[in-house]
C-alpha cells in the first residue's frame, strides 16, 4: 500500500498556516512548507532525501542546498524559526487541539528517548547513546511528551540535550524542567481534566514523583527498583512494612482483560499482531518520603497511598508489567483502566 503523498492544499496547508507567524518572508516560508513535506514523504531527515521528496525543491538544481541553509540559519534572518520557536508553535497547536475534547481526563506520555547520529562529525556537543544493538554511537538525548484524549494528541514537550554540552547541568533536571513546564501549560485544561502522567522505567524516582503530585497530578509509572521501601497490606489486611518485591507476594487477582498487541507466543518466531489476554493482579502500597529530596533546605515526611499493578500478557514471551500508581484500583474496572493507560 503507497501513502498517498502530502500536497501543500487543504488540511496540510491549514496546518502549516500555524507556524506562519514565524515566518518573515515569502520564499522561506515556501522552503520550510516543502522541507517539511519532504521530511513526511520521504521518512528522512537526510537533507538530500528531503529535497527529492518535495515536488518543488526537487526540480531546483540546488534543493539540498535550501534544506541544509534553512537548517544552519543561513536563510533564516527574518524568521524565527530556532528550535524553541517552533516546539512553542507545535505546543500550542497541541493545546488547542486537546482543549475541544470533551472529557474530564487528560494523559500526559513521558519519553526520554535516544536521538542516534552515528555518522555525525560536525554537529556540537554530541555524545555518547546506545544503538539498538546495545552498542554506543554518537547522538542526543532527548525528553517529548504528548498530550492524549480520546481522538485527539498533540505534542506538547520536546527537548535535545547532551551530557557533553556546556550548559547541562544533569538528567534529572531536565525531566523536572520537562514535568513543571508541561504542568503550566496544561492549566487551563485542568480546570475540567483530571491530568495523569503516564511514563517509563526511565521515571522510578521518587524527586519525579513528588513533583507530579505537587502539582495535584496523577501518576501511572512502571518500576524497576523492586528494593524500594514501602508499607504493603497483606491478602488478609495486615499492614507491614518491607519493600516493592515482598509486596509482589501479596498480589491478588482483579481482573482479566482481552485486547490485542504485537507478542510473540508459544513456538511462534516472529513478533505479530494478535489477541491475548492480560491478567491483572494488586496490591495496596504506602509510601513515605522526604518533599526535600533532590532539593536544597529542609523538607518534611509525607505519605502517599499508592497501588502496585501487575499486569501479565497470559501464553506470550512478554515478561510481566510491574506499575505503580496513585489512582485506586480496588475493582476489576478501576484495574482495566490503569492497564489500559
Amino acid at each position: 500500500m503507497v501513502a498517498q503523498a502530502v500536497t501543500g492544499q487543504g488540511p496540510w496547508a491549514e496546518y502549516l498556516g500555524h507556524f506562519d507567524r514565524l515566518i518573515g518572508d515569502k520564499r522561506t516560508g515556501e522552503t520550510f512548507s516543502e522541507i517539511v513535506q519532504g521530511i513526511i514523504n520521504g521518512g528522512s531527515l537526510v537533507c538530500q532525501r528531503i529535497a527529492a521528496h518535495s515536488s518543488l525543491l526537487s526540480e531546483a538544481k540546488d534543493g539540498a542546498q535550501r534544506v541544509i541553509r534553512l537548517a544552519k540559519g543561513e536563510s533564516t534572518k527574518r524568521s524565527d524559526l530556532e528550535a524553541e520557536h517552533l516546539v512553542a508553535a507545535l505546543c500550542q497547536r497541541g493545546l488547542e487541539q486537546l482543549a475541544k475534547s470533551v472529557v474530564d481526563e487528560l494523559w500526559l506520555i513521558a519519553d526520554p528517548s535516544d536521538l542516534r547520529k552515528p555518522y555525525a562529525t560536525e554537529m556540537p556537543a554530541l555524545m555518547q547513546v546506545k544503538a539498538l544493538d546495545g552498542k554506543l554511537v554518537l547522538g542526543y538525548r532527548t525528553l517529548n511528551v504528548l498530550g492524549v484524549t480520546p481522538g485527539r494528541r498533540g505534542i506538547l514537550y520536546h527537548r535535545l540535550f547532551s551530557s557533553v554540552a556546556e550548559e547541562f547541568l544533569s538528567e534529572p533536571l531536565e525531566i523536572q524542567r520537562g514535568l513543571k513546564t508541561v504542568s503550566q501549560a496544561v492549566r487551563p485544561l485542568k480546570e475540567k481534566m483530571a491530568v495523569s502522567w503516564i511514563v517509563d522505567r526511565g521515571f522510578d524516582d521518587v524527586a519525579v514523583w513528588r513533583t507530579i503530585w505537587e502539582q495535584e497530578e496523577h501518576l501511572v509509572c512502571r518500576i524497576s527498583h523492586t528494593e524500594r521501601l514501602v508499607a504493603y497490606q497483606t491478602v488478609e489486611g495486615q499492614w507491614l512494612d518491607g519493600d516493592v518485591a515482598a509486596a509482589q507476594e501479596h498480589l491478588r487477582p482483579m481482573a482479566s482483560a482481552r485486547t490485542e498487541m504485537v507478542v510473540r507466543r508459544g513456538r511462534q518466531k516472529k513478533e505479530k499482531r494478535q489477541r491475548v489476554t492480560a491478567e491483572i493482579r494488586t496490591c495496596p502500597l504506602r509510601l513515605t518520603y522526604d518533599t526535600a529530596v533532590r532539593r536544597e533546605g529542609e523538607g518534611e515526611q509525607v505519605h502517599q497511598t499508592l497501588w502496585l499493578v501487575e499486569v501479565e500478557i497470559l501464553r506470550s514471551t512478554l515478561k510481566p508489567w510491574l506499575l505503580i500508581t496513585d489512582w485506586p484500583v480496588e475493582d476489576a474496572q478501576s484495574a482495566v483502566r490503569i492497564f489500559r493507560m
